[in-house]
């Protein structure tokens, strides 16, 4: 940092001492020059400026102000005939193979102060002339103080063949301004500013260190490796009974694929208790043929009897990848593709959730869609009963598949739905206005563009088991913008 301008410095040399302007009289009266270049000095004493010195008829030279600061440093430091040493720290650092690290450290010196019995400026020893050396007995502490330059790399190695204690005082922050009560703090008090420049036996204690250092990263290392090895050895059981359980799904899954259908449907009846007709829940069919090469009724009660039966309030939550994967597994796909067993999957748990046995959990980008069951009974949660025909009796049912009735009108779903955002409004004042809202709040958490039955009445058809009528479900379907009635006539069959 270049402190000095063209004119001033802070310190003056009269019969033989530095001086500050507070100490002489002002003008050329104070009979100080400089140390630097011998110049006369004229001391500045103003009540506006800062009191310093300037050069008397001449330019300042460039590295007056810093001789003067640096001869002042010593100066107070022969009249103090003491200074405050720093610490000597050693440490040295490794990295052991898990990436561990190691460090082994030793402190030589506590900060202290030492008194010496005498201070000498400039004196050579075997070919360095230090700033100042200070003597107790045989002991000598040879101090370097710099304003711009560091004490070299030659002078450093001249230093360590004497093997001498020596520390570097930095004054290079000091500028015009600074007094002697500056410089003693720095000189004599402070240790932030001082740094050793050799240490006896510092590098016999680093060689110590780095000896036990390269022990500790040996002993961590082979700890690493019985650890690696323990962690292989885990790794390869784990791979192993995964192995292994993967060969006995896939020899069960195989066998239950050779089945009869008959064999089937009475292990199923038998883990879920079905002694009569089949329930309709558990035997969906679609409107085209299935991507699963095997029976709905089938493939869907073994699905209700792996995730759903007898699971209700607990803390499983059911993963849709699970379930697909599992069914990929289990039953024969006959060459559909995966996306097509996967739609029929996601169709059907999206089924199982608007007929109550199953909540959705909110969407989560990164992860497979999540449900809890909220119903693991084989009897349908509690619902209103079914409307009855004009003679009393319930609507008939099939003899073996208790089926919703069929719809009586033709609705489409739109091809673009509006966003959510922008019918949330509509949305709430509708639902507010139901007395059916929790059924249809469900259904509209529940159906996505992609997620949804073909035909929008099932919607109705499923609502409408728990008394929620029909008009009603199709009603705000169509309000919300999702659905649109046609008066195409119904198909045949």
């Amino acid at each position: 940092m270049d402190i000095v301008d063209s004119t001033q410095t802070a310190f003056g040399l009269k019969d033989g001492r530095m001086c500050a302007p507070a100490d002489v009289q002002v003008g050329l009266a104070c009979g100080c020059t400089c140390i630097g270049c011998g110049a006369t000095l004229i001391a500045k004493k103003g009540a506006k400026k800062r009191w310093h010195f300037a050069h008397h008829n001449v330019e300042i030279g460039e590295s007056c102000a810093e001789s003067a600061i640096h001869a002042a440093a010593k100066q107070v430091l022969l009249e103090h005939n003491s200074l405050r040493l720093p610490s000597m720290r050693v440490a040295v650092y490794g990295q052991a193979t898990s990436g561990q690290a190691l460090e082994e450290s030793s402190v030589l010196l506590e900060e202290r102060v030492v008194r010496f019995e005498r201070t000498c400026a400039e004196v050579w020893e075997d070919g360095i002339r230090p700033d100042v050396v200070g003597y107790r007995g045989e002991r000598r502490l040879l101090v370097e103080m710099y304003f711009r330059h560091r004490v070299d790399e030659s002078k450093r190695r001249k230093i360590g063949e004497l093997k001498l204690p020596t520390i570097e005082v930095d004054l290079s922050d000091l500028d015009v301004s600074t007094g002697f009560d500056t410089i003693a703090q720095r000189v004599i008090h402070e240790t932030g500013y001082k740094t050793w420049l050799f240490f006896p036996n510092e590098e016999q204690e680093r060689q110590r260190l780095l000896a036990g250092l390269a022990a500790r990263i040996e002993r961590a290392n082979r700890e690493h490796q019985v650890e690696q090895a323990a962690d292989q050895k885990k790794q390869a059981t784990r791979h192993r009974k995964l192995e292994n359980d993967r060969k006995r799904r896939e020899a069960a899954n195989q066998r239950y694929r050779q089945m009869s259908h008959e064999d089937k449907e009475r292990d199923l009846r038998e883990r879920l208790g079905i002694a009569g007709r089949w329930p309709y829940y558990l035997c969906k069919k679609g409107d085209g043929a299935s991507a699963i090469a095997e029976q709905a009724m089938i493939w869907q009660a073994a699905l209700f009897s792996r995730f759903i039966f007898q699971r209700a309030n607990s803390s499983f939550e059911l993963k849709q990848t699970s379930v697909i994967q599992w069914i990929l597994e289990r039953f024969e796909t006959g060459g559909s593709s995966l996306e097509s067993v996967k739609a029929e999957v996601r169709l059907y748990l999206g089924y199982l959730a608007a007929c109550g046995f199953l909540k959705k959990l909110s969407y989560n980008p990164y992860e497979s869609q999540g449900y809890t069951v909220v119903h693991g009974e084989l009897d349908p949660p509690a619902r209103f009963e079914r409307p009855r025909t004009a003679s009393g009796n319930k609507l008939p049912v099939s003899a073996e598949v208790m089926l919703p009735p069929a719809p009586a009108e033709r609705w489409i779903w739109r091809a673009s739905w509006p966003k959510w955002s922008e019918i949330a409004d509509e949305e709430a004042a509708l639902l507010a206005a139901s007395s059916h809202a929790h059924y249809l709040d469900a259904l509209l958490q529940e159906i996505t563009p992609f997620s949804r039955p073909d035909d929008p009445l099932e919607c109705a058809e499923i609502l409408e088991e728990w008394g929620v009528p029909k008009e009603d479900v199709m009603s705000l379907l169509e309000k919300l913008g999702l659905v649109l009635k046609i008066r195409a006539p119904l198909r045949p069959g």
